[in-house]
């Protein structure tokens, strides 16, 4: 039971992890003046599988007839509310026929600055985890090769005179 919870929280992550990767494709799809349903549906044949079954989810939904903004309430539940603004976004173009590319722009940018933000913050704790292999192999041979010798030098000229 707890393997599966692990599975399924990593599987979550991942798809978190790759949702900003599907807002590029459909923006991409969009400036390349597809619908936002056309574009939607292009973008998923393109994501990362770690989306899959969310995508599969939303693809199902309209498949069965739904319009994208009915399909699109399956998405939150599969990531969670990291994918809010990206389908109120799409929704919203998909219901009243509102511009969806300064709407997509805004929240590329945003996505943008937040995986950026993410990357930085992974980049300060590498030293962290770098500190223990640097004291554990680094200072030993510094030891070693460094000072061990200027000690013994120093025993063997007291004791020879």
């Amino acid at each position: 039971m707890r393997f599966v919870r692990r599975t399924d929280r990593k599987a979550r992550q991942a798809a978190r992890a790759a949702l900003p990767d599907l807002i590029e494709l459909v923006i991409i799809g969009v400036r390349a003046g597809l619908t936002p349903s056309a574009a939607f549906t292009m973008s998923a044949e393109h994501a990362a599988p770690s989306l899959g079954p969310a995508l599969d989810a939303v693809a199902h939904e309209m498949q069965r007839g739904r319009r994208l903004s009915d399909a699109l309430a399956v998405l939150p539940q599969f990531l969670g509310a990291d994918a809010g603004f990206f389908t109120d976004a799409l929704i919203t173009a998909d219901r009243y026929g509102l511009p969806l590319g300064p709407m997509l722009d805004q929240l590329g940018a945003e996505v943008r600055a937040d995986r950026s933000r993410q990357a930085q913050r992974h980049a300060r704790t590498l030293p962290v985890k770098l500190s223990f292999p640097l004291v554990v192999c680094t200072l030993p041979s510094f030891v070693l090769l460094a000072i061990a010798p200027a000690v013994l030098g120093a025993v063997s000229t007291i004791t020879g005179s």
